[in-house]
Parts: C-alpha cells; structure tokens; sequence
C-alpha cells in the first residue's frame, strides 16, 4: 500500500513532517481526503468499518498499522490464509 501512495503522490499527508508552504489549506484538506478515499478501496471490508469517520490520512495510516500489527493469532491466521492459500 505505501508503493502505491508514493506512485499517486499521495504520501505526503502520511508520511510528510508538515504541510507544505506551497499548498493552501484547502487543498491540504482536500488531499487528506482523497488520500483517505484512495486507502479505503483497498481496505477489507471488516476493516472498513473501523476507518470509515476518518478525514485525516495521517491518522487513518496510524489506525491501520495499530489494527495489522497486532501480533494476535487472529491476525496471523488471516494473514496467512490470505497470502498462503490463493
């Protein structure tokens, strides 16, 4: 997923330090939110659920990562499943 937010350009939100000077806030909020739609086509449906408020790309990013890197056997076992059994 993070490839694929550096090919579209959309990692700034996530990853960058701060807002660029050269960008209005306007356009910052609109980038969070694209940013925020574009990670949701990809998310599970059992995941969506628990992003779905989320505006922020920054805090959607960090939602994620606390729900996958869970080392809970539930998580493995999907992972595994997911990855493993195609």
């Amino acid at each position: 997923m993070e490839d694929l937010l550096y090919v579209k350009k959309f990692h700034i939100p996530i990853f960058g330090n701060e807002k660029p000077s050269n960008i209005s806030d306007e356009r910052w909020n609109l980038l969070h939110r694209q940013v925020c739609r574009y990670i949701r086509i990809w998310v599970d449906n059992n995941v969506l659920n628990h992003i779905i408020g989320e505006i922020d790309a920054r805090a959607l990013w960090m939602k994620l990562e606390q729900l996958y890197a869970r080392k809970t056997g539930k998580n493995k076992m999907f992972f595994y499943k997911r990855h493993c059994w195609l």
